[in-house]
């Protein structure tokens, strides 16, 4: 007759426990069913306009003249620092899915569409995807302004399309969000970090007013 000491039985014991095959442990981690795609803009735009825009129409073209190579200066520097790449680290610092009232989904994030006639105004959808249950956030403005009265702030438009029964047209929701900034844009180089870390999250908090918007709701 066999004696098991300890260690040999535990080890035959083990042996008896049938191993969990790999597809039910891995169940839990199949990605949703559903869609979100995520397409950033290309777009910057900046406006400065100071007291003249109040004196009519020959005030506003004197403004926009005096204002043009500040404009276009501004307008490019919104494109770098509010970039595609940049709209996208924003936006993962928000619960997407929460703030537009969505089911568990995958958030692919696509390659900007440059052409506005097809960003602000195609029913379709936008990826190649089939899936039943599919959404799209499209960015489609980043505009920077700054008024003599209001001072400084970022803009941002948005679309939301739901293609959710699986049909193959939507509609478009269109809003907007805009808030006001401090730092951007920077005086000095040393304030660069700071005032682009504002930007973005100007940008994150004109998204959360949009998503808001969308079902009746206020944020602070």
């Amino acid at each position: 007759m066999k004696i098991l000491t300890s260690s040999a039985a535990a080890a035959a014991l083990l042996c008896s426990v049938p191993i969990a095959p790999v597809q039910a442990q891995d169940a839990a981690a199949v990605a949703p069913a559903c869609e979100l795609h995520i397409f950033p803009t290309l777009e910057g735009q900046a406006t400065t306009t100071t007291l003249l825009s109040g004196f009519g129409v020959i005030g506003a073209v004197a403004d926009a003249a005096a204002n043009k190579d500040r404009n276009i200066s501004e307008a490019e520097y919104l494109k770098e620092a509010l970039g595609p790449r940049l709209q996208i680290e924003a936006l993962k610092s928000v619960n997407l899915l929460e703030e537009l009232h969505l089911p568990p989904a995958q958030i692919i994030y696509e390659t900007p569409i440059a052409d506005r006639n097809i960003t602000t105004k195609a029913t379709n959808r936008l990826s190649s995807s089939t899936a039943p249950c599919y959404y799209e956030l499209i960015i489609t403005q980043n505009l920077y302004t700054k008024k003599a009265i209001y001072g400084r702030s970022l803009n941002n438009r948005f679309i939301f399309k739901d293609f959710s029964g699986g049909q193959a047209a939507a509609k478009l929701a269109k809003g907007r969000g805009g808030n006001g900034l401090s730092l951007f844009p920077p005086k000095t180089t040393d304030e660069t970090e700071a005032a682009e870390t504002e930007l973005r999250d100007v940008f994150s908090r004109n998204f959360k007013e949009y998503a808001a918007g969308l079902h009746g709701t206020k944020k602070s």
